[in-house]
């Protein structure tokens, strides 16, 4: 089955233009990227804020680029 699937999947490639081939390269990376474990201080990160804790919140973009001191 994998190995069908790999044909076909070459074969497609095979025939696309390079313009569409570096959007499909870059999905795959981003589909690569996606599956990395956080780190530790990451994980925690999104605990504290999925539990509504230390968010900064903001009334509009100018409000955020002060608060971010840009």
């Amino acid at each position: 089955m994998q190995a069908t699937l790999q044909k076909q999947a070459k074969k497609a490639i095979d025939n696309l233009p390079e313009d569409k081939l570096r959007v499909v390269l870059d999905f795959m990376g981003y589909l690569q990227a996606k599956e990395k474990i956080p780190n530790a201080l990451t994980r925690a990160t999104f605990r504290k804020t999925d539990a509504g804790k230390d968010l900064v919140r903001c009334k509009n973009v100018d409000d955020m680029f002060k608060k971010l001191g840009i």
